[in-house]
């Protein structure tokens, strides 16, 4: 569930690239942070996901290739911001401290929140939260709805889901929070663990764009004709069921 700016501080980026082109007039650069399946991560070292076919399938409707550029999350609004990347696709959600410095598409998915748990210490609602030691990754829309709706709660924020996810099985919290379709991955992959989807985003997901920018039309008029034609619909089924 997307995501709050902890730092707009640029790092190092490993630049990845959905096509043969170079970054210009003809290319949409996407900012992405590539450690959240199914939407974006790498397999076999080549990006992939929801949100990178999204992309790729919005510049084509657009008539553009697209380019990807792989950076920390808390670093995406601030390639934006800077220039160095036309737009921002990761399952961001809107915030109305994001409205102040960027514009937002429509959204194109909505999230659950999923509590991760050890199977001998089940979880089945928010309310099952209090007086546990919560972790979620630092900036996402989970750790928005957490301090919204879980004001007090005893909450460890981390730089990735696998972080919290170790963090887990080694102890250290008593329950991870993440978006229901990481939830679901994470609890399969890992013997001993479950999910139990506690909650849905107040928000869906949403591409950033700069305020003021054109391209937030462009975008919405190609988003609009993916869903019209049925390829977002493809496109979800196909990652996240």
């Amino acid at each position: 569930m997307k995501k709050m700016i902890s730092s707009l501080l640029l790092a190092s980026a490993l630049i990845l690239s959905g096509c043969s082109q170079e970054k210009d007039d003809n290319t949409l650069t996407f900012a992405v942070c590539a450690d959240y399946p199914p939407f974006e991560y790498l397999e076999n070292d080549k990006l992939v996901g929801l949100d990178v076919d999204l992309a790729t399938a919005l510049a084509k409707e657009m008539g553009k290739g697209a380019h990807f550029e792989n950076l920390p999350f808390a670093s995406l609004l601030a390639s934006v911001q800077t220039g160095s990347a036309h737009a921002a696709i990761s399952t961001l959600t809107v915030t109305e401290e994001r409205k102040r410095t960027f514009d937002f598409t429509d959204s194109y998915f909505l999230e659950t929140l999923t509590a991760v748990y050890k199977e001998e210490h089940p979880v089945n609602t928010a309310d099952e939260l209090k007086g546990k030691k919560i972790g979620c990754q630092i900036g996402t829309t989970t750790e928005i709805w957490l301090k919204d709706h879980l004001p007090g709660l005893p909450l460890t924020v981390m730089d990735t889901n696998n972080q919290v996810i170790e963090a887990l099985k080694a102890g250290h919290i008593d329950v991870a929070v993440l978006d229901g379709a990481q939830g679901v991955l994470f609890s399969k992959m890992n013997k001993g663990l479950a999910s139990k989807v506690i909650a849905t985003s107040d928000t869906g997901y949403c591409i950033a764009v700069a305020k003021g920018s054109p391209l937030k039309d462009m975008l919405n008029a190609a988003l609009k004709k993916l869903k019209d034609n049925g390829t977002l619909q493809a496109l979800t089924q196909k990652w996240v069921g």
